[in-house]
């Protein structure tokens, strides 16, 4: 199970990297239309980030989570407009910048790990570590979708899998 989630986890990566490829900062916090009910890019990078923050807690890491008020998961924070959030290129370089630890520390997680019950507030989605891991892959890969189709509405070039 964890070769299939690191897998997952390492396709991800890349993806995140890819859909954001070419969006300037100032694009990333328009939304879609000026329609206050889409996300901004902006905003669902930054929560992808903090997804990631999630999975260095289930893995062990103590990190504190960059920007957890803007990005807070589970409903706990909203896309914002006129706001000063962080730059585009901040966001994208705390991702990449946590991704080589917190991918060495799942590949180190240990069957048991992966059975554990997940920490407070995961225990609501999942019932063990490894189906945390799950659901957040299937989280990050349904944003990144989101944020594909956003890049066709400001007529961008469809992401690459690449």
């Amino acid at each position: 199970m964890k070769n299939l989630l690191l897998t997952q986890f390492d396709l991800h990566h890349r993806l995140y990297n890819n859909v954001l490829e070419g969006f300037s900062d100032e694009e990333t916090h328009q939304r879609l239309h000026d329609n206050p009910r889409i996300n901004h890019v902006k905003y669902l990078a930054g929560h992808l980030l903090n997804s990631y923050y999630g999975l260095a807690t289930t893995a062990g890491m103590n990190l504190e989570s960059k920007w957890n008020a803007l990005f807070a998961v589970m409903g706990q924070s909203e896309a914002r407009d006129d706001f000063s959030y962080p730059t585009i290129e901040e966001i994208k370089a705390e991702w990449n910048g946590l991704y080589p630890s917190l991918r060495y520390r799942l590949g180190n997680l240990s069957s048991e790990a992966l059975a554990a019950q997940p920490p407070a507030p995961f225990d609501q989605v999942a019932s063990s570590s490894g189906e945390l891991w799950a659901f957040i892959n299937h989280h990050i890969a349904y944003h990144i979708g989101q944020i594909g189709l956003l890049r066709r509405g400001f007529g961008k070039a469809p992401m690459q899998y690449n």
